[in-house]
């Protein structure tokens, strides 16, 4: 494997920058896909990238097409990652997204205060 990921950058070697920063926008969304934390704003962020990558819209399209890649082949091969649960929302994380109180106040209701005189 790690042969495979050698010569896949030595391909991208002789990319143009812009190539690369397209494909290091797919493979951040990658990343935020497969958070397993579960601090509610990466959480988020994790919805949203699983629903961006899944989806075919018109914007992934786009960042494929900048970053060299065909969209179609980029899809079946993330549909493919998706069948393998290591992208599904957790059920702890889905616990902390149904959760309306923002962090502040999670913080706030855990503290135990005393008065003294």
């Amino acid at each position: 494997m790690a042969l495979r990921l050698k010569t896949a950058l030595t391909q991208q070697d002789h990319k143009s920058s812009e190539t690369r920063l397209w494909y290091a926008v797919l493979a951040q969304a990658i990343t935020d896909a497969s958070y397993l934390g579960v601090r509610k704003a990466y959480v988020d962020c994790k919805k949203k990238a699983i629903e961006w990558l899944q989806g075919n819209s018109k914007d992934f399209k786009m960042v494929c097409h900048y970053a060299e890649l065909d969209s179609d082949y980029v899809k079946r091969k993330f549909d493919i990652a998706f069948t393998t649960n290591k992208f599904n929302i957790t059920d702890i994380q889905q616990k902390i997204m149904n959760d309306r109180r923002t962090p502040a106040q999670i913080k706030y209701e855990k503290k135990n205060f005393k008065l003294r005189f």
